[in-house]
């Protein structure tokens, strides 16, 4: 998969963040953690949604939902 230049500056955001939450060591449940999973989710999962839907994490259920976003 190829990816554009704004693409590759998220996936290389991503990373950096992390980098920086590891040696932070926080943990799983840490609200940076769940914030950072969310978005990353919906960086590689971008493919399996409707353009009006995001990946979005549940922890009633501990688990991410499709939802229809505004």
């Amino acid at each position: 998969m190829t990816l554009t230049p704004e693409e590759e500056s998220q996936k290389a955001e991503l990373k950096a963040e992390l980098l920086s939450m590891v040696q932070l060591k926080l943990a799983a449940d840490h609200p940076i953690v769940l914030d950072w999973l969310e978005r990353a989710v919906n960086f590689l999962g971008k493919d399996q949604l409707e353009p009006n839907e995001r990946w979005v994490y549940n922890p009633a259920i501990d688990e991410f939902e499709q939802r229809k976003v505004q």
